[in-house]
């Protein structure tokens, strides 16, 4: 089954101002022993590593370094129990209102929403020395965290946006107050990941109209 959603990677481009290159696109070096799933079924325990910058899963059945890896292609049905969330391969769209596919990993889900992580990775191009008297710029990149929600009956997950009027605008009308009244009680962060998923824990206990 696994084989049908396998294949070859890519072999990227390096750099192309010197050989420095800051940052990684993985989220870990290392290949860590997680447990693939297709559907409900368990198909094993594989070595993976996340690259985040292609939202590419690379496998692989031996953590040996003479193995070369594979990637996983796009399938909806695919988790992946990596570290210590679960990595999903979703349709999403951005704040910018672009339709993207990637893999998100779900971290609270209730009654009202589903809340979703995405790792993503910016690759910046550096730039060679103006003259003798300045450094080049080396490559480098850079980890950045967004958000997702997906509303219970409503087909679609959007990126959201962590301003307190923004997170009240995705709410029924008649739950805003009370929300509003949890942020301020609370003195909710909503750029803070555990304040984040202490509000939607919240906002899931609320009664849904809609």
């Amino acid at each position: 089954m696994l084989n049908l959603v396998m294949m070859d990677i890519r072999i990227g481009k390096k750099a192309a101002i010197g050989t420095e290159i800051l940052g990684s696109p993985y989220l870990t070096e290392n290949f860590i022993k997680s447990k693939v799933y297709f559907g409900e079924e368990l198909v094993g325990d594989f070595y993976i590593r996340y690259n985040a910058l292609n939202s590419e899963i690379e496998i692989k059945n031996t953590n040996s370094e003479e193995e070369n890896p594979k990637r996983l292609l796009a399938n909806q049905d695919l988790r992946v129990k990596y570290g210590l969330r679960e990595l999903r391969f979703s349709t999403y769209i951005t704040k910018k209102d672009e339709t993207k596919n990637g893999f998100l990993s779900i971290i609270e889900d209730g009654d009202n929403y589903t809340l979703y992580h995405r790792l993503a990775v910016k690759f910046s191009e550096g730039k060679a020395a103006a003259n003798s008297m300045v450094n080049p710029i080396p490559s480098r990149f850079a980890h950045f965290v967004e958000y997702y929600y997906k509303k219970k009956g409503v087909d679609r997950i959007d990126q959201l946006i962590q301003k307190k009027g923004s997170l009240l605008k995705i709410l029924d009308k008649e739950l805003r107050e009370e929300v509003s009244d949890f942020l301020k009680e609370h003195k909710i962060d909503l750029s803070n990941e555990e304040d984040l998923i202490k509000t939607f824990e919240y906002i899931n206990t609320l009664h849904a109209t809609s």
